[in-house]
C-alpha cells in the first residue's frame, strides 16, 4: 500500500534528499573525484533510512548501495574500491549531518507539548459536563460539547508533530530513547478524544435534553475521569512516568461499574460505554499494556 505524504512532509523530504545529494557531490568533487556518483547515492539512500519510520528503508539502502557500487565500478574509469569506500564515507557523513540538521532536537518534548492542550481541553470540558449534570444545566453541557468538537485543531497539530518526529525515530533510538512509546501514548489519547466526545454528546443531548434521570454515579465518574486527565497531562508535561494518573482513571472505572449496577436509560448506558472505552485507552496511554489495563478495570480493587 502506498503511503501518501502531507505537503509538509513532502517538502521536508525533497529538502533532505536535495541537500544530501548536492552536498555529497560537492564534497566528492572537492576531494578530487571526477565522477563522485557513489557519494550522493549513499547520502540519498542513507538519509531515507535515518529519517523514514519503515524498516524497509534498510533493504532499499543496501540494494541501492550494492547496485551503485557495481555501476560505478563497471562504467567509471579508474573507480577503485578505495574510491568507492571514500565516496560511501562522504555520503554517510553528509546524510547524518543533513538528518541531524532537519529533524527535531528533542522530538519527545515536542510530542509532549502537542499532547498537553488536548488533555487540557478534555479535562476542562469533562469537568464541565459533570457540573452541568449536577445542576441540570443543559446550555453548559452544550458549550462543553462544542468545545470538545473544536479539538480538531489540537488533534491536527498533534498529528503534524507525530509525522514530523517519526522522521527522527532512528536518531532518537541511538540516543537511548524509543520514540515509539511516546507515539503510542499520543495515538491512544487521540482515540480517547473520540470516546469522550461521544459520552459528552450523550450526556448533553440524551440525558439532559431528553429529560432522563441522571444516574447517581455519573457526575462522580466524570469528576474522577477529569482528575485522571489533569494528572496525566501534568505527568506527561514533566516527561515522567504517569503512574499517579492510573488510580484516578481506575476510580472512574469503578464509578462506571456502580452505574451499570443500576437501571440505565439508553443515553446513560451510552455514556457509560464511551467512558469505559476512554478510561481503557487512557490507561494504555499511561504505559499499561492493554490486557493489564482491562484486568485493572475489572478487578474488585486497584493494586
Amino acid at each position: 500500500m502506498a503511503v501518501l505524504l502531507s505537503p509538509r512532509e513532502l517538502k521536508l523530504t525533497v529538502i533532505q534528499i536535495s541537500s544530501a545529494a548536492i552536498l555529497a557531490t560537492a564534497l566528492g568533487l572537492a576531494v578530487g573525484h571526477r565522477f563522485p556518483l557513489f557519494a550522493p547515492l549513499t547520502a540519498v539512500t542513507l538519509i531515507q533510512v535515518l529519517c523514514a519510520p519503515h524498516r524497509r528503508g534498510l533493504w532499499l539502502f543496501l540494494f541501492g548501495e550494492v547496485n551503485g557500487a557495481l555501476v560505478c565500478t563497471m562504467f567509471i574509469p579508474n573507480f577503485s574500491t578505495r574510491h568507492a569506500a571514500l565516496n560511501a564515507l562522504i555520503g554517510a557523513i553528509v546524510a547524518i549531518g543533513v538528518a541531524y540538521a532537519t529533524t527535531p532536537r528533542n522530538p519527545i518534548k515536542l510530542v509532549n507539548e502537542a499532547i498537553e492542550p488536548v488533555l487540557t481541553r478534555l479535562a476542562h470540558n469533562v469537568r464541565g459536563i459533570a457540573s452541568a449534570l449536577r445542576d441540570g444545566d443543559t446550555s453548559a453541557a452544550g458549550a462543553a460539547v462544542h468545545s470538545l468538537n473544536n479539538s480538531d485543531d489540537d488533534l491536527e497539530g498533534l498529528k503534524e508533530v507525530l509525522n514530523q518526529v517519526r522522521r527522527s525515530a532512528v536518531l532518537t533510538r541511538v540516543s537511548g530513547k524509543n520514540i515509539n512509546d511516546y507515539l503510542s501514548t499520543a495515538k491512544e489519547i487521540s482515540f480517547a478524544v473520540r470516546d469522550i466526545r461521544s459520552l459528552a454528546r450523550h450526556a448533553w443531548w440524551g440525558v439532559l435534553r431528553g429529560g432522563e434521570p441522571v444516574p447517581t454515579g455519573l457526575p462522580q465518574m466524570l469528576e474522577a475521569l477529569a482528575d485522571g486527565l489533569a494528572v496525566l497531562r501534568d505527568e506527561i508535561h514533566k516527561d515522567g512516568q504517569p503512574h499517579e494518573a492510573r488510580p484516578l482513571l481506575v476510580s472512574a472505572g469503578r464509578w462506571i461499574d456502580v452505574m451499570r449496577s443500576q437501571p440505565l436509560s439508553i443515553s446513560a448506558a451510552a455514556v457509560a460505554a464511551s467512558a469505559d472505552a476512554a478510561v481503557l485507552e487512557l490507561l494504555v496511554a499511561s504505559g499499561v499494556p492493554e490486557g493489564d489495563a482491562d484486568q485493572m478495570l475489572h478487578r474488585p480493587s486497584y493494586s
